[in-house]
This record gives C-alpha cells, structure tokens and sequence, in this order.
C-alpha cells in the first residue's frame, strides 16, 4: 500500500518468552498486549545473531552478519577472523559498505519522512534516517534494589522525543513517514547482574509482587554433552561469570528485575502508541513491533545472551498492524531479515539481493504460515579474545547448532524437547536427522557465501581448567580481561 506510513518500536535485549503474547503468565505488559490482540504476531521469529551491533545492522539491512561484516561489538571490526593468519584489515569496516542499501535508504528514496529516536548500535545501517541523538535523563531508583544506568536513562528521553514528534510534527507532514522508536530496555538487566554478581541479598529486596518462578530448564542434566564452548562459556561471557555462584533464589529475583524492567518499557511503548493514536495518522500506519534478540531468563542457568542459540536468547516477538494486516497468529518460522522486504512489499517499493523472505501474504491474510522454510543464525565473537564462530539453522522441526571447534554440535528436537533440554546430537536414533541438517546448513552456507568455515578459532589456553560447571567458575572472563586491557592501553 503506497503511502502507508510507519512506526517501528523495538526493544533490547526481549526474549519473546517474557511477554503474555507468547505464553508468558507472570509479565505485566498491558499495552503490548493490546498492541498484539490487534497484530498479526509470527509464533516464532528469530535474530540474525544474539548480539545487539550484528543484529541491528543485520535487520535495518536485510543481510546476514557476514555479509555485512558487523560480527561483533566491537566499534571497528578490526581483528583476526579467518585461518592462516588473514585478517580484515584496520579500520576497513568501520561503517558498512555504501553497496548495502537499508531501509533509510530504500524509503527515503520513495519520499518517506525517516526519523529514528533511540538506540543506534547499528554501524552505519541507518543511512537514510535522520537520526535524533539521545541525551541520559537520570530519574531516581523507584525500586532501591534495582539499579538503573544508561539504558534506562536515555529511555525517558527516547519516549518523550518520539511523543513529541508523533504529537507536533507528524500530523502535518505532507508525505508519509517512517519512524523508529528504539528502545533500550530491558537492556538494563545487564547492570542489574553485574551490580548483583555477589548475590542479591535478600533480605534487603523489596518487592511488590511474588517472585516469578523459575523455568523448567533451569535444571538440566545435559551440560555434559553440550558443545565445550557451552559447557565452559563463563570463561567467555562475564554476565555468566558474574552469575556463576548464585543460588536458585537469586536467578528469581533477576528473573523479577527483568520483568520490572521490561513494565518500565511497556509503560513508554503505551506512551508512544498513545501518541499515534492522538495524532490523526493511525488510521494509515502500520505498526511493527520486535526486539533485537532475547535474554537467557535463567534457561540452562543462561543470562543475557552470547554465543547460544537457545530459545530464549534468540526467539524475539514480531508482530505487524495497521490497514490490511489480518490480526491473528501465523506459524512457521522467520526472521527479522523478513522486516525489510516485507515492508518493501508491502508499500510496493523494488528491490533486489536481500538475506530476508517477504512476509506480505502473511500479515495480509492470504495465509497464516510463513514463507520462510528455515532460518538461520550466526556468532563470532563479542568483542575479542575469545572467538569461537557458530551456525544455527532450524525450521518448525528441529534446530541444528554447530560450532568451529570439533566435536561441537547440538540439534534439538522442537516437537518434542522446545525447552532444549536434551541434545540429540550424539543420539544413533537422530543419525539421519542430523545428517540432513547438516547438509541443510551447508547448503545455506553456499547460498550466502558465508565463509564460516574459513574463520579462526582463537587460542583459549588461559581458560576452561576448572571443574564442569558455571558454579566451578574461577578467575575473570575473556570479556573482562578484554575490558582491562582497554584500560591500560
């Protein structure tokens, strides 16, 4: 539809596990509740990569993270990636390619107004946009036990800029829009760990609800037979490391501080939808609605999110809704590289050489299944120091997970085990599923030119000596002991 305009609102760090829409009985999030009962909401949509920079730069472009070349964190992709001593050069990708066209770029090319408030980590994908900084505006604790940073601070002026401009400026464009609310929480629950990385002390929480409980997969007797990057990943992951000697009553009042985070985002969303609804332009916009990735949510004794492909780190909410979107729920997989064409279709923008599947006859009800037969993930590293590059390809059956070092695969089977509970991988019953799931992701592997298997593992000879087991942890991690050389440099 020609003209449409657009609101996009997404969130960091949001685990489609956390909210009601997608089972959730303990989130308190009215105002993504009703934006959903509206919305045709995708059962099981997936990032890119569980990284907040390759993700975004991924989903704003429609590109995989290697064909952008944002694989990291890091503000310039600047290290050993491939065997045999190659290396992107310095300085080489301190922005993406001009040849990568995002969506900016695309709309604004077709008369679009494009404004963005928020969170940028994007490397240089939101080319097209007019890009509004954000500024920290410190609002006191409203609970003493649970800290707020800069996430949280620069969310108050995220949701008021993007109010204002809904309520002052959008209804009297004289072409259609197309604008982003970026929003940083629940984001905030990385602090909240590393403020908590002793214990959370309970006796001094306060709380104005029960503790939320913890999942079923927090408990599994499978560590054993996960690949070594999963079994030691406190030696890589600080967040883990931090909460590597909690006890199951401290993983609870995390899980409550990622909910009471993910309220203070629910509250702003219903500001900003508010504010469209005031501004006589609801009517003809579309709303869309996803996250960048997920949150551990105490899954396998996960938090925040590196490198694993589970659930919840990597199954994000999407949804669409507005003039001729059909409300209601479509199954199969996707992808958040399905944003940008879909949208492209949607307004009958052309286009050519995208990673994503257009989800038009979807969201405008000529079928309640994706088009997407597989999706497909991908991992390198955080920042540096500890690289250990991963695959994930999975469809409505079955998830296969593999990593550069030997002996280092997963596949789990959705129909029967969507907690990830068991890996089937060294399972005889599951030979000829696994054999086909490789040879599915080698075959997208050729399709997307991905050079996975000609990245480098980095030397981890300093870590992985203690006992099996997060809880076994001892001495910092590659991430920590990153950060310090940063310091003294």
């Amino acid at each position: 539809m020609q003209n449409t305009n657009y609101l996009l609102i997404l969130c960091d760090q949001l685990s489609a596990t956390a909210l009601s829409a997608y089972g959730n009985t303990y989130s308190q999030t009215p105002n993504l509740d009703r934006l959903a009962a509206q919305s045709a909401v995708f059962d099981y949509t997936y990032t890119p990569c569980p990284l907040c920079q390759p993700a975004r730069a991924s989903f704003w472009t429609s590109r995989y993270p290697h064909e952008t070349n944002v694989r990291t964190n890091l503000p310039v992709q600047e290290f050993p990636i491939y065997k045999q001593n190659e290396s992107i050069k310095p300085g080489t990708f301190a922005r993406i390619s001009d040849e990568i066209k995002g969506m900016g770029e695309y709309f604004s090319d077709a008369g679009y107004k494009c404004i963005h408030f928020g969170k940028d980590h994007s490397y240089g994908a939101l080319k097209g946009f007019d890009v509004i900084p954000d500024v920290q505006i410190n609002i006191p604790r409203t609970n003493p036990s649970i800290n707020f940073d800069y996430e949280t601070y620069l969310d108050v002026d995220t949701t008021a800029k993007t109010v204002s401009w809904l309520t002052d400026q959008a209804p009297a464009l004289d072409q259609p829009f197309l604008a982003v609310a970026d929003i940083q929480n629940p984001h905030n629950i990385c602090g909240y760990i590393g403020e908590m990385r002793d214990g959370c002390h309970p006796e001094n929480f306060e709380l104005d609800r029960e503790l939320p409980p913890l999942p079923e997969n927090f408990d599994f007797d499978d560590l054993e037979n996960r690949p070594e990057f999963i079994q030691y990943l406190c030696c890589a992951h600080r967040r883990l490391r931090h909460a590597a000697h909690w006890t199951p009553l401290d993983y609870q009042y995390y899980l409550y501080a990622y909910y009471y985070y993910l309220a203070m985002a629910d509250k702003q969303i219903g500001q900003i939808l508010d504010a469209m609804d005031k501004s006589g332009k609801r009517e003809n916009t579309v709303i869309l609605f996803f996250a960048d990735h997920g949150e551990g949510m105490a899954g396998h004794h996960m938090v925040t999110k590196y490198g694993v492909f589970y659930e919840e780190s990597n199954h994000v909410p999407f949804m669409f809704s507005g003039p001729g979107i059909k409300k209601g729920r479509i199954g199969g997989v996707s992808s958040l590289l399905d944003i940008l064409p879909t949208m492209l279709d949607y307004s009958g923008i052309p286009y050519e050489g995208l990673a994503g599947t257009s989800q038009y006859d979807a969201i405008t009800g000529n079928t309640s299944v994706s088009a997407s037969p597989y999706v497909a993930a991908e991992w390198q590293d955080e920042f540096r120091g500890y690289t250990v590059p991963g695959r994930m390809i999975c469809d409505e059956n079955y998830k296969y997970i593999c990593y550069g070092e030997p002996d280092s695969e997963e596949l789990f089977d959705l129909k029967k085990d969507r907690l990830e509970k068991f890996n089937v991988a060294k399972d005889p019953s599951y030979a000829s599923v696994l054999d086909q799931y490789r040879e599915k992701l080698e075959a997208h592997l050729t399709l997307t030119h991905d050079d996975f298997h000609q990245l480098a593992v980095s030397d981890h000879s300093a870590y992985r000596h203690h006992k099996l087991g997060y809880c076994n942890h001892e001495g910092l991690s590659a991430v920590e002991v990153y950060a310090q050389s940063i310091k003294k440099g």
